[in-house]
């Protein structure tokens, strides 16, 4: 039952380009299920496109020639997704499953698909023999072959290694603590979390989804990780400062910032669409926070909302490429690079309007969950050479292996 429902959420992905979590979680909430179940539908699923272009190329001279519906196409690549990473489950089981849902198609159709995973069992695995060392990465790690040259100007082959190894991993479950309703040490007593590694505020939970518990309903602690966490505590808001957020769904990082502040001083909070603003609003409510006002609009044009040097410190948590969460987010290898240039353009954009509301002396942070450095680094350099009155204060770069967190940017700086 699992593989019919990982069935429906890829074929959905296909050919919709639906946001795979989306998908993922509409259909299991429709379904009866079991846990187990669940989980192997979703590791199917999340498996099945991160190691995509990796099944693609064992698949390819099976159907070379071929005219293959994009139905049957998924459903191959699900079973070779099973065959070559999920041990534990028979052979067999796959096949037998794959060729029952391809029966519905026609007996002609799971005639061909019984062929094609039979031979693909039967056969050695395609060889990578004659691919450079760049090809090779992208295929055994299934990452655009744009992406790791990409990565391998900006970092290195070294590193281009373990950043493509590492989104290939499980995500770590680490949540924040609410300090406006708990404390870490009251929360550790509990027995069911571990003391972050790279953020004073993480908790780590491996005792099944985090959402699902007291500790998150009653708000004492909410899912973020560990490198995002550290953005509130960069900026470091105080109590009676004027704080502006530009982009503040789901609100994980403005809702720190109201932790830090004690539930004192003022914080403004945008989002450009209002579902994502309801979100925001249910996780202010569950978490306490009486110190935001939230609201959906352009955080582009907010030098039309207010005067020049407003704020105490903004947070600009950018729109980005997210290539610093691709272990949560695997369908993003898969964007077109040219989506990076109108993004570079938003950015940019943002910036400036940080830069018009911030007070003098006043303080921001910009931050990104991209390693992209034409986002990062370079974006920053180039908004400090054309405001030579902004000082750098602190840069920094996680990359996603150093602390198997998610990959993240963030600079902050101060307006002279």
């Amino acid at each position: 039952m699992a593989r019919i429902h990982a069935y429906r959420i890829l074929n959905q992905y296909f050919e919709d380009e639906s946001f795979l979590n989306i998908a993922l979680n509409e259909e299991l909430k429709k379904s009866e299920l079991k846990r187990e179940d669940k989980d192997l539908c979703t590791t199917i699923v999340y498996g099945t496109i991160q190691n995509l272009l990796a099944i693609q190329y064992q698949l390819q001279p099976y159907i070379k020639g071929k005219r293959v519906k994009k139905k049957i196409k998924t459903l191959l690549y699900l079973s070779l997704y099973q065959l070559m990473y999920l041990d534990k489950i028979p052979e067999y089981a796959v096949i037998n499953e794959a060729v029952n849902i391809a029966k519905k198609q026609g007996y002609q159709t799971s005639k061909f698909v019984n062929a094609v995973l039979r031979n693909f069992v039967r056969n050695e695995r395609r060889s990578l023999e004659g691919l450079d060392e760049l090809e090779r990465i992208s295929i055994e790690t299934s990452h655009p072959l744009w992406m790791v040259k990409m990565f391998n100007k900006q970092y290195g082959l070294e590193k281009t290694k373990k950043i493509c190894l590492e989104d290939n991993t499980p995500p770590t479950r680490s949540g924040r603590v609410n300090t406006l309703k708990a404390s870490k040490e009251e929360l550790l007593k509990e027995g069911c979390f571990k003391e972050g590694t790279l953020s004073k505020d993480a908790l780590l939970y491996d005792k099944g989804n985090l959402a699902l518990t007291s500790y998150f309903k009653e708000g004492k602690v909410t899912i973020q990780d560990e490198s995002s966490q550290l953005v509130a505590r960069l900026l470091d808001p105080q109590k009676t400062d004027y704080v502006l957020d530009m982009c503040s769904a789901p609100g994980s990082k403005t809702t720190h910032l109201s932790a830090l502040m004690e539930n004192q001083g003022k914080i403004e909070a945008y989002d450009l669409y209002e579902h994502k603003v309801k979100l925001v609003e249910y996780n202010l409510r569950r978490l306490g926070v009486k110190n935001v006002h939230i609201q959906a609009g352009d955080s582009t044009k907010l030098k039309e909302v207010y005067s020049e040097k407003t704020f105490d410190r903004i947070l600009l948590d950018a729109p980005c490429s997210g290539f610093g969460v691709l272990k949560r987010k695997p369908e993003i290898k898969y964007h077109d690079s040219s989506i990076m240039d109108g993004l570079v353009s938003l950015q940019e954009l943002l910036l400036e309007n940080a830069y018009y509301l911030l007070k003098n002396d006043g303080t921001m942070v910009y931050s990104t969950c991209t390693i992209n450095k034409k986002e990062n680094e370079l974006m920053i350099q180039k908004f400090i050479e054309k405001h030579p009155d902004m000082e750098v204060i602190k840069q920094r770069t996680i990359l996603n292996y150093e602390y198997h967190t998610d990959g993240f940017f963030m600079c902050k700086m101060k307006k002279g």
